[in-house]
């Protein structure tokens, strides 16, 4: 054989070796087809209650909502005061058990939150509203029991609901993007899978609050959740091996070992 055909021979065989090398890195790195569906959460097997989040008054009436992860003020005098660039908030108090909370961008309706105390006010319902540039306004409730506090909307509250809003996980996955909602809350994201930070819609999502994932194999998701650019959450979805269920776990980057785990199963 001369040199030559040995030359060609040996290039022929190491294009076939890369590509089928390129081939199998290509479908390591290709998330799994179980992936895709809706999944149903089995409460029995998941741990977490829902958050509680605190809302207190200054002495000279401004009001602050505060659930650890973000806070924010208002002032219930009708008034658009401005929140950040370009956007503006107003709070309207009709009375001792109702108030509206109005979000603006360039002077455009964001948002719209109704709060509304039960008889007693040992309940809280908040009914949220998003209104989006194209397409109908998504509307969601939460529902919050009261832990602390007897005077108007101040004290510390359960939202017993979270669960309930979760109750659903809808997922699209394709090579290069996470797509995730849950439709009982009326949540979603376009995460793509380079870590990018991704915005979160919903009437349910506060400003600011982006999504990032990352593949770590075929059957496991890295996310981290931000608002404003400040880190919350860090977070994984993983896929059992036999494509039945999801184990969906987050955890503040601080306090790894004090995880929430919600358990979906495949419908």
């Amino acid at each position: 054989m001369g040199r030559h055909t040995r030359d060609l021979r040996d290039a022929c065989l190491g294009w076939v070796v890369f590509c089928a090398l390129a081939a199998t890195l290509v479908g390591c790195r290709a998330p799994s087809p179980d992936w895709n569906g809706t999944w149903k959460l089995n409460p029995s097997r998941s741990n977490f209650q829902g958050p509680i989040f605190t809302i207190s008054v200054s002495g000279d009436g401004e009001y602050r909502y505060d659930d650890g992860r973000s806070s924010f003020t208002f002032r219930c005098d009708g008034k658009d005061r401005p929140t950040a660039k370009d956007r503006t908030r107003a709070c309207v108090k009709s009375s001792v058990t109702v108030l509206d909370l109005t979000q603006k961008e360039n002077g455009a309706r964001t948002s719209a939150n109704h709060w509304e105390l039960s008889v007693g006010g040992t309940v809280l319902t908040v009914t949220a509203t998003a209104f989006r540039p194209s397409g109908s306004a998504i509307t969601g409730q939460i529902i919050a029991s009261r832990m602390s506090g007897s005077n108007d909307f101040v004290g510390q509250w359960r939202d017993t609901s979270y669960v309930r809003r979760h109750a659903d996980l809808a997922l699209r996955l394709d090579r290069q993007t996470l797509h995730l909602s849950y439709p009982s809350g009326g949540q979603y994201v376009d995460a793509p899978f380079d870590g990018a930070d991704a915005s979160v819609y919903g009437p349910h999502a506060s400003e600011g609050l982006t999504y990032s994932a990352r593949m770590v194999g075929r059957r496991e998701i890295q996310t981290l959740t931000k608002r404003n650019g400040k880190a919350l959450t860090q977070g994984s979805l993983e896929l059992s091996n036999d494509g039945r269920v999801i184990t969906e776990s987050w955890w503040n980057p601080g306090q790894p070992t004090d995880r929430g785990v919600f358990v979906y199963e495949k419908e």
